[in-house]
């Protein structure tokens, strides 16, 4: 079929994909683009076409297209090579969001010279460094390097006489001890050969005995800026520090309103606001990273004062379900992919 080569694909992990992902930015896309979803096992990278799934009159077609002037990475921890192939023919700033799998330390060590009392220390595990943290600090969490959606994530914690409590997902430990060589060996075996980062824990403010984290939403919107598009917060199941498992999700404004008077709220937010475009200039600086958007997770220590738990490079979309105004966190990307085609004539 002939088109004109002034379309976006978005690029999904596999067929079943498609529609789904597809059908989110479609409902909400008022940009005049024609959008696409393709998968990497539909590129022709001999004759430069995709196969693609569209909608044509109100149905759903697929067919091949040329390769996409810009290509929107929905791929979660996509392969790097493929990425970069595909950069080189439509042109590296014409493919976002094409690293979404951060490393956490790189993240780390970019932002604290910027951000410092805004980071927990957060250092690479080493077996021999663990215990000084947790001596430290008394409470320090385990995180795959590349982890996502709280997998894999252990929390530990000293009393005072020196016993380590070791939970993962919920605050009651699984394990007790104050053998601190079993310590030692017990988190090896749970780590295993995954890189991990051990982060300080800092006391979390919660909401009627439940934990709960502010995502800021940082899109770059039509003019190629980036812009805070909301705050939401994911409200842990009681007794859980995991808000990835969360029970519910609610702009993070109904909750501050809740436990702090209006003028307070307001600075918190302004003061969330200001650290992730913040952040988000840091890695416009100094990574090669092309990022559209990305997503701050923050909590508030009792003090309110906000602490960035981790980045987070392909932010979970069905989270906004039920969020008001939610139309504009599908827009902002397409709105960005327009302003590559755009800026590419």
């Amino acid at each position: 079929m002939t088109i004109k080569n002034r379309f976006v694909g978005i690029l999904v992990a596999n067929r079943t994909q498609r529609k789904q992902v597809l059908s989110q930015y479609l409902t909400h896309d008022a940009t005049g683009v024609k959008l696409i979803s393709f998968t990497p096992s539909s590129i022709d990278w001999k004759h430069r076409t995709v196969v693609g799934l569209h909608r044509v009159k109100g149905k759903w077609s697929i067919d091949r297209f040329p390769f996409p002037e810009v290509v929107y990475n929905r791929c979660y921890g996509s392969d790097p090579q493929l990425l970069e192939r595909l950069k080189a023919v439509i042109g590296g700033n014409h493919c976002f969001n094409h690293i979404n799998q951060l490393n956490k330390l790189d993240i780390y060590n970019k932002l604290t010279r910027w951000l410092a009392p805004n980071l927990p220390e957060t250092l690479p595990y080493e077996e021999a460094d663990v215990i000084k943290m947790l001596e430290r600090h008394k409470e320090i969490y385990f995180k795959p390097l590349f982890g996502s959606m709280g997998r894999g994530v252990y929390r530990a914690e000293m009393n005072p006489s020196g016993d380590v409590r070791v939970g993962q997902h919920y605050f009651a430990p699984k394990t007790v001890t104050n053998d601190h060589l079993f310590f030692q060996e017990h988190m090896k075996k749970l780590v295993s050969s995954t890189p991990y980062i051990v982060q300080k824990g800092i006391p979390i403010r919660q909401i009627d005995g439940h934990v709960f984290d502010i995502r800021s939403l940082v899109q770059k919107n039509d003019q190629g800026l980036w812009s805070v598009t909301n705050l939401v917060s994911r409200i842990a199941y009681k007794g859980s520090f995991n808000t990835s498992i969360f029970d519910k999700t609610c702009l993070s404004e109904e909750i501050l309103k809740k436990l702090y008077p209006p003028h307070k709220v307001q600075d918190i937010m302004t003061s969330i606001y200001d650290v992730s475009l913040r952040t988000a200039e840091i890695i416009d600086l100094e990574t090669d990273y092309h990022l559209g958007e990305f997503s701050v997770d923050v909590a508030l220590d009792n003090d309110a004062h906000p602490w960035i738990i981790e980045l987070n490079g392909q932010p979970q979309k069905s989270l906004y379900r039920g969020i008001p105004n939610r139309s504009v966190v599908y827009n902002r990307p397409i709105q960005y992919a327009k302003y590559l085609c755009e800026k590419g004539s």
